[in-house]
């Protein structure tokens, strides 16, 4: 059992190697630039929305006041 473990344990390493190799040449750096675009892309698109329910949910509720008054 103490050999799976620690042919567990150079499989990780070696796929974490692998993974840091990737992500230092070009294609690697490339594809982490992408996935940080997409990732602001998707947090901008959240805070949009969020902002434009907010703006028109104060929109609304001054159009009732006004409609009150």
């Amino acid at each position: 059992m103490k050999t799976a473990f620690v042919y567990k344990r150079i499989y990780r390493l070696i796929l974490w190697a692998s993974v840091v190799y990737f992500l230092t040449i070009t294609a690697g750096r490339f594809f982490a630039l992408s996935l940080v675009v997409a990732l602001f892309y998707f947090v901008a698109r959240l805070v949009l929305a969020l902002a434009w329910r907010l703006f028109v949910g104060f929109v609304f509720v001054l159009i009732i006041i006004l409609l009150i008054i």
